[in-house]
């Protein structure tokens, strides 16, 4: 997720970028199966129910958590102590209602006179840069309540909501292995549209560097041309889909000395080295290899955008010239992040032992122009 909105979106945490005011976000989905839930379903009040959507959040997803999405639990924790300032906030400024967009399910409290306990979640948010595209995420059910239909019921009217708002479509994330989710998610009317695999290698060990002909490593140099040229290549290198929760931006790939002077500070912190390097074939770029370094306990990371007319040419000389850099340094596992579409990448990573860990698929349900789904 100062006074400060704290970005709910930023709460959709499971291992995909969504981007909501140019501010990173994750995206995460749970489920529970049709059955007979006693309470209400109603929309959701900033400034009542702040603590208990953190609680249901924190308690689903805290274990998978990185350090963004931690602060941004402590930052929906100490909003949900400050209820005036939060309904005050509510009312005067729009986009704060927009950002706090969703649904909560709230089942009846013999303790709270009044008022039930909320067990489920559901919230909705705009795409970034198309306000005819919607994201839902943040979809939770406290455990003892999973299994009475509360996720369709959050999941209907959150589908609802976006109708109501002239939404064209609407997208969600969700792991490969949770088969309960998908089984909703596809009854609901959502298909697949991109995935994102996540893949591991326990150890890194030393491995003979490759080349691939006709192609040349060269410094990645943000400050001249590479950074355009990475801009553009990352454009055609990540699916449109993905680009629908995270749009490809200049500044990540032609920072300024400040952004740039930010990222040293914050890798010295974190102890560790950040590499990037780009391949070219006759001065044209053809892939961006990046490459984190952990000089802790943390494992390495490393992520392969390859333009698409280059695809299946020189995965195996960036994999092993990204695992020779590693070699040197402790022994740690590598983490390594590639779309399900890019199988010569997934075939190169594989051959030097990476395995598939973990896969989180995008959704989409299209609606019409005027609210009505498709048939």
């Amino acid at each position: 997720m100062s006074v400060q909105s704290v970005d709910l979106g930023r709460l959709c945490y499971n291992g995909q970028t969504l981007a909501q005011n140019s501010r990173p976000t994750r995206v995460v989905t749970t489920t529970t199966e049709r059955g007979a839930a006693r309470g209400r379903l109603r929309r959701l009040d900033p400034a009542q129910d702040m603590g208990a959507i953190a609680q249901l959040i924190g308690a689903a997803f805290g274990d998978d958590m990185d350090t963004q999405g931690r602060a941004a639990l402590r930052d929906l924790r100490w909003m949900s102590r400050m209820s005036p300032l939060v309904w005050w906030w509510a009312q005067a400024d729009p986009s704060f209602r927009e950002t706090y967009n969703g649904f909560v399910w709230e089942e009846p409290s013999s303790t709270r006179k009044g008022r039930g306990t909320v067990v489920g979640n559901a919230n909705l948010m705009i795409s970034p840069g198309n306000r005819y595209r919607w994201v839902i995420c943040n979809v939770v059910v406290r455990e003892d309540y999973r299994r009475q239909g509360i996720a369709r019921r959050l999941m209907e009217e959150t589908i609802d909501e976006a109708r109501r708002q002239r939404a064209e479509e609407v997208v969600l994330q969700v792991y490969q292995d949770n088969l309960a989710a998908l089984r909703l998610y596809t009854d609901l009317g959502f298909q697949q549209v991109v995935g994102e695999m996540g893949l591991h290698l326990a150890a890194v060990e030393a491995v003979e560097a490759v080349d691939a002909p006709g192609y040349e490593l060269r410094p990645y140099r943000p400050a001249s041309a590479g950074g355009q040229a990475a801009y553009d290549l990352a454009s055609l290198a990540i699916p449109t889909a993905q680009q629908w929760l995270k749009p490809v931006r200049v500044g990540e790939y032609e920072p300024d000395w400040v952004t740039r002077a930010g990222g040293r500070l914050a890798d010295l912190a974190a102890g560790r080295r950040s590499y990037r390097l780009m391949a070219f074939k006759d001065n044209e770029p053809a892939a961006l290899m990046s490459v984190e370094a952990s000089l802790r306990q943390q494992a390495h990371s490393l992520k392969l955008l390859i333009h698409p007319k280059h695809r299946g040419q020189l995965e195996p000389m960036l994999v092993s010239r990204a695992l020779s850099m590693l070699a040197g340094l402790p022994g740690r596992a590598v983490q390594a992040t590639v779309f399900t579409d890019h199988s010569a990448a997934i075939e190169a990573l594989g051959q030097y032992g990476f395995r598939e860990k973990r896969t989180l698929l995008t959704m989409s349900y299209g609606l019409t122009k005027r609210g009505v789904a498709h048939e």
